[in-house]
């Protein structure tokens, strides 16, 4: 799992201090659990999409919010997004 092997790589390498996971996915509860107990000192904290939230998630943690949806909008790259190599991308035209 991608999510549980960068928690564990910032934490082992001392990159920071608290870790934000923007999830409302229960697969990454085990790895928070593990290293909440290994890092102690260390905060993580969840950040629920739009209309998600998992309180099993919230329990685990100290600190855990809501991105609002204006938040999505509010936040979004231009579009079309031109890149460094100066190819671009396009938001999908559902979003």
């Amino acid at each position: 799992m991608v999510h549980a092997a960068k928690l564990f790589e910032v934490f082992a390498r001392d990159e920071c201090d608290t870790v934000v996971i923007v999830t409302g996915d229960t697969d990454v509860a085990p790895a928070v659990r593990t290293a909440s107990a290994l890092y102690p000192s260390k905060a993580i904290a969840f950040a629920f999409p739009f209309a998600r939230k998992n309180n099993e998630l919230a329990q685990l943690v100290r600190t855990s919010f809501h991105i609002r949806k204006e938040a999505y909008i509010a936040h979004q790259f231009s579009d079309p997004l031109r890149l460094p190599d100066g190819s671009t991308i396009s938001k999908p035209l559902t979003w």
